[in-house]
């Protein structure tokens, strides 16, 4: 891609997702890196002025406040990084309020876990007050994961999949990770000499994927494998995003005019529906669906619904209505969609005729396992 091309991509962007990793948000003792911050600040209120929208997501809070608590680096158990998040968390927003209100912005707090994503209904609610917050309020959300009360199984993991989601709600036009790393290179840098930093990413190939090495470090829970995933989300959905270094001098004025640093992941032309956006990258599945090679080619050649006689065996628990994934005999996702069945009825009904719905459970509510208007592949 030409840098008048890139240019011309990013420059038109209106609402901006901007995340700042750890690792620019913490020095490496935990303190707060208020001068990098004050920076990062100071570009956001230009966007601002300039008339666009930026939704900024924040990391750093359990490192911050491990420091505050004594810890040398985030403790292992959960009771602790959960404290230690509540402490963080107080820390940065008293920050970030303070730098905001120098640049003459007000700011809103928006802590989510990953329910408040999966559940339909919060997951509107969520659109409805960003909406209100910018469009009405003028106000900047400040958004993080809601580690004080989120556990195993109801987390992000990392904030990078969460400002991808973040970014398809509100149908974002730029997405853009900061991190300690210049981009995606070739390779580790870290190991390897020859790595070479990718201007411009338009598909992720396996080959990507399987070189994305992690990059994670004391301070970070993610690495260039989560910002991949975070791309994947955001690729499929339409949105521009960028990888670059946050600690360089406004980052954030240079990614916008469209100078060419960090890495661009280019967007597939068109944007799914909001809905089928949700049920492919918001929603948690609650359990899977392994279906034969007939069904693999009915479901992605044809477009056809999800029938029981191309379900092979049912993994985990599930109810009726809850999302689940569809995978090969290989374990590859090829699909999410809405059950139709509980997981204890499509294990009766596996591998059988629509006909014999009825003989093996007493009534046929449904002939397919999952309709195609509830189901998106991947």
């Amino acid at each position: 891609m030409t840098d008048t091309t890139r240019s011309e991509l990013l420059a038109k962007a209106h609402h901006i997702v901007i995340k700042l990793g750890s690792n620019v948000v913490a020095q490496k003792d935990g303190a707060i890196a208020r001068p990098r911050l004050r920076e990062h600040v100071q570009d956001i209120a230009e966007l601002r002025g300039q008339g666009r929208e930026v939704i900024l997501i924040t990391s750093g809070a359990v490192r911050v406040g491990s420091a505050k608590l004594g810890f040398d680096q985030p403790p292992p158990d959960l009771p602790a990084r959960q404290a230690a998040a509540a402490v963080g968390q107080a820390e940065l927003m008293w920050c970030y309020r303070d730098l905001f209100e120098r640049q003459g912005l007000h700011l809103a707090q928006v802590l989510l876990t990953q329910g408040d994503i999966s559940d339909r209904g919060r997951y509107l609610h969520l659109r409805n007050t960003l909406s209100s917050l910018l469009h009405d309020y003028r106000v900047v959300p400040v958004i993080n994961e809601n580690d004080t009360v989120s556990v195993e199984g109801i987390r992000f993991g990392e904030n990078d999949k969460l400002a991808a989601l973040i970014a398809v709600k509100v149908d974002a036009d730029l997405l853009m990770l900061l991190s300690d790393v210049e981009g995606l290179f070739t390779a580790d840098p870290r190991f390897d000499q020859s790595a070479v930093l990718v201007d411009t990413v338009t598909e992720i190939s396996e080959e990507l994927e399987a070189q994305a090495a992690e990059s994670g470090t004391s301070t970070g829970t993610g690495g260039m494998r989560a910002k991949i995933e975070a791309a994947k989300v955001a690729m499929h959905s339409g949105v521009p995003m960028v990888i670059a270094p946050g600690h360089r001098k406004h980052i954030i004025r240079r990614v916008v005019a469209g100078e060419p640093v960090g890495t661009l992941f280019v967007p597939r032309a068109g944007r799914m529906r909001a809905r089928m956006r949700w049920l492919a990258y918001a929603t948690a599945p609650r359990g899977r669906v392994v279906v034969d090679q007939g069904a693999v080619k009915a479901l992605t050649t044809k477009g056809s619904s999800l029938l029981p006689v191309g379900v092979t065996a049912v993994v985990g628990e599930f109810r009726q209505g809850d999302p689940v994934t569809v995978v090969d005999a290989e374990s590859n996702e090829i699909a999410r969609g809405l059950a139709n069945y509980g997981s204890a009825d499509l294990r009766q009904i596996c591998g059988c005729r629509t006909g014999e719905i009825a003989r093996k459970l007493g009534h046929r509510p449904y002939d397919e396992v999952i309709h195609r208007d509830n189901l998106v592949l991947l």
